[in-house]
């Protein structure tokens, strides 16, 4: 029935859970036209423009829906998700609030709290509020059920302490850093992660063991998950233990690596890494295509290595210049990449594990950051409090990376020059 605008709705409803966002729009933008005084019609319609990345209209959505209907947590919710989309974290976490207080177990606007106030540097309530993660059924099943007590600070000299790995690779590698001080206070440290992970973790000072994810346990005393560490330490902005590298790659995969390059001791060694996993919420803007990157493969004086893993690794197939940019091995490990990295000049990576990785080993690495970036790199700042050797290059608007791109090609000449010079 045409005119049944409930109808039209949620069938646009249906087209945007497709993510089918040409059919959706027109469907949810009739049925605020025709039902104007309806709030979760107006909420829809702005998770749908925030889905096609118009900003604007998502916030006017969102305002039209909470104007309506002043307590729809929901949509208070989504005008914080799309102020910071904006970099407007003021506004985020003030209507983040307003959710958490019309609705105190709404467990997502929790999290998205925790996640603002650490991009805005207030770490204290951000790590408090970072424990909600745990209640999120996406990632809730990250929390294994283990018996026994949490870890919640006390005194460890003398007790088994098992960590466990959560959410990405860049994840468990930034935050295992925290087994080092835990081992320090006198704890036996265990660390349970995925196998890619075991054999670099297992090089971190303080780890006693690392166990695959479904082997038997061994006794301990208390357990937690890698991310509530920096809670528990009362981690701050000062305090952030960035002591590198924490992470070594094996002596001889490093020495076969280094052999392999010896000939390229003139040129200007760089890797790089396009993008991230596509499971990420946020990997259509963090991530870019190789195509983007391609002006850089044509300055002089430098060898290029890819550091892409997944499905992007394709990508080097459909460049012209394929011939300067040597593909990482279809069947690298971690480990095995950890060694290129270790033995390079220079890391360039997106928002992904191998700029976390380049941190931990302490090599160089420029972070090319999308406009809104993830709440570890802050804002308007051109370094990280986490990785000594990392720089930031950040996107001046949303989804532009050809600015970022022009100035990196101006700081690898200048690299280059000094190298030759």
């Amino acid at each position: 029935d045409p005119d049944n605008i409930l109808a039209r709705h949620y069938l646009g409803g249906v087209h945007y859970q497709r993510n089918e966002l040409d059919a959706a729009l027109p469907l949810l933008e009739a049925s605020v036209k025709a039902s104007a005084r309806e709030p979760e019609f107006h909420n829809n319609l702005g998770l749908a423009y925030a889905a096609a990345d118009r900003e604007a209209d998502a916030l006017d959505a969102y305002r039209a829906a909470l104007s309506l209907q002043p307590n729809h947590a929901a949509a208070w919710n989504n005008l914080g998700l799309a102020l910071q989309s904006t970099n407007d974290v003021d506004g985020a976490i003030d209507a983040f609030r307003r959710a958490v207080s019309l609705k105190p177990d709404f467990a997502h606007a929790h999290w998205n709290l925790a996640l603002a106030l650490l991009l805005d540097g207030q770490f204290s309530a951000g790590w408090n509020e970072y424990e909600w993660r745990l209640r999120l059924p996406e990632l809730g099943r990250d929390r294994r059920s283990y018996p026994g007590p949490l870890w919640n600070g006390s005194p460890p000299a003398g007790k088994t302490i098992l960590l466990y790995a959560e959410q990405g690779l860049g994840d468990a590698i930034q935050f295992v850093r925290y087994a080092t001080r835990l081992a320090r206070d006198g704890a036996r440290v265990l660390i349970q992660c995925t196998e890619l992970l075991r054999p670099l973790l297992a090089t971190v000072e303080g780890v006693a063991q690392v166990l695959r994810e479904n082997e038997p346990l061994p006794r301990y005393d208390a357990h937690l998950p890698l991310l509530s560490l920096p809670r528990v330490y009362e981690t701050n902005l000062e305090s952030i233990p960035a002591g590198v590298p924490y992470i070594v790659p094996a002596d001889d995969t490093r020495k076969a690596t280094r052999e392999a390059l010896a000939s390229l001791r003139q040129q200007l060694k760089v890797g790089i890494a396009w993008a991230g996993s596509k499971a990420h919420s946020n990997d259509r803007n963090r991530s870019c295509a190789l195509a983007t990157l391609a002006p850089l493969f044509d300055l002089p004086d430098m060898a290029w290595f890819s550091l892409q893993h997944g499905d992007a690794a394709r990508q080097i197939d459909s460049i012209a210049a394929t011939s300067r940019l040597v593909p990482l091995a279809a069947d690298a490990t971690l480990e095995a990449t950890a060694a290129l990295i270790a033995e390079l000049d220079l890391v360039i990576s997106v928002d992904t594990s191998i700029a976390h990785l380049a941190g931990a080993l302490a090599r160089p690495c420029w972070v090319l950051l999308p406009f809104a970036p993830d709440w570890r790199w802050m804002l308007r700042r051109a370094d990280s409090p986490w990785y000594p050797t990392l720089r930031l290059f950040r996107q001046p608007r949303p989804r532009e990376w050809s600015p970022v791109v022009s100035r990196i090609a101006v700081e690898l000449a200048a690299l280059v020059a000094a190298k030759l010079s």
